[in-house]
């Protein structure tokens, strides 16, 4: 019957699985001093290790839970009220400026209205590319070399747009650029 036992027990300490946690009344001897008649038979030498690493895991987990339990660590800028309060001052400053119009990213005679236009022309430009791409499958194999040349043809002269109209963003504030004519 005990070899039966060791048999069973045999493929699981095979496994890569880690081992169960167990309860650690009911077990916290080891197995060999448990019972009367474990001297006369001797373990498995796998089932030792094994022992061992689940009463290592055991506590670790219980001083890791010991050390989430005390205080955490307070920095000085979030308690000190003086820090606090000129941090708060420079952002309200900082939200002031926003609102203002102090604040730009491409200098003064850039605006909204030509950020939005150039994210315009990107989407544009993506928009037809997939489009371009997606006629360019359906054509025979004769006529796609034409085609995908006249594309890119097309689709280079729109990034070329695209390329001044962000240049121009970027230019705006150390000279005044003339608008380009709409379309």
């Amino acid at each position: 019957m005990d070899e039966r036992k060791i048999k069973k027990r045999s493929p699981k300490s095979s496994t890569s699985h880690p081992p169960p946690l167990v309860n650690s009344k009911k077990n916290s001897v080891p197995l060999s001093k448990s019972t009367g008649f474990a001297n006369a038979v001797e373990q498995p030498t796998g089932q030792k290790p094994k022992l061992k690493r689940v009463l290592k895991e055991k506590s670790k987990s219980q001083g890791e839970s010991k050390g989430a339990s005390s205080a955490p660590i307070q920095h000085s800028f979030l308690t000190d009220v003086s820090d606090v309060q000129e941090m708060e001052k420079g952002l309200l400053s900082l939200l002031n400026d926003f609102h203002s119009g102090k604040l730009q990213a491409f200098g003064n005679n850039c605006s909204i209205e030509q950020m939005e236009h150039v994210r315009g022309m990107q989407e544009k430009l993506a928009r037809l590319h997939l489009e371009l791409y997606g006629e360019l499958e359906e054509l025979p194999e004769d006529k796609r070399k034409i085609a995908s040349d006249s594309n890119l043809d097309r689709l280079l002269s729109d990034l070329e747009e695209l390329n001044l109209s962000i240049q121009k963003l970027h230019l705006a504030d150390a000279q005044d650029i003339p608008k380009p004519p709409a379309n």
